[in-house]
C-alpha cells in the first residue's frame, strides 16, 4: 500500500523512528546506569576535552539547550563521571571534564551503543543511510535559527 508523503506523515514517521531509536539505545544502556542523552553528553565531553567546552559548547555539539546540558552535567557530576573546572581565561565558564570513572564507562558502553546503532539500521543499505543523513542534515541546517512561528 503506497501513501502520498506529506510533511505531517514524514514528521509522524520521524518521531516514531526517533522513539524507536531512544528505546533501543535506552535498553542497551540500562544496565550501565546511564541514558542515551547522558551517553551522548559523555561522548561530547570526550570530543572537546583539552580544547575546552562549557555547557553552551556542549549544547551546540548535542543540539540541546544550555540549561538541559547543565542539568545533565549535574547528574554526571553526582555519579562521579565528570568533574568541573573553571576556565582559566573566563572564570564564569565552567568546563565538564571526564573523570577516570567516566572514561572507563565510556570505553565500556561505546561498543554497546555502536552495536545497538547497527541493529537499528539492520537491512538499511549504505545508499539509503547516506540519503537519510543528507535529508536530516538539510532539515537541521534549514531550520537552525528559525522558530516554529517564523517557519509558518
Amino acid at each position: 500500500m503506497t501513501t502520498t508523503a506529506t510533511a505531517s506523515s514524514a514528521i509522524h514517521l520521524l518521531r516514531g523512528a526517533a522513539a524507536h531509536i531512544e528505546r533501543t539505545l535506552g535498553r542497551a544502556l540500562e544496565s550501565h546506569g546511564i541514558t542515551p542523552a547522558q551517553f551522548e553528553l559523555l561522548a561530547a565531553i570526550a570530543r572537546v576535552e583539552g580544547t575546552g567546552g562549557g555547557c553552551s559548547e556542549l549544547g551546540r555539539q548535542m543540539a540541546a539547550p544550555g540549561p538541559d546540558v547543565t542539568r545533565m552535567v549535574d547528574r554526571l557530576y553526582a555519579a562521579g563521571l565528570v568533574a568541573r573546572e573553571r576556565d582559566s581565561k573566563d572564570r564564569r565558564v565552567v568546563h565538564a571534564v571526564m573523570t577516570e570513572k567516566g572514561r572507563a564507562l565510556l570505553q565500556v558502553v561505546a561498543p554497546v551503543v555502536a552495536a545497538a546503532e547497527e541493529s537499528i539500521f539492520e537491512g538499511v543499505g549504505e545508499d539509503e543511510l547516506e540519503r537519510l543523513s543528507d535529508v536530516l542534515e538539510s532539515i537541521r541546517t534549514k531550520s537552525c535559527g528559525r522558530t516554529a512561528e517564523s517557519a509558518v
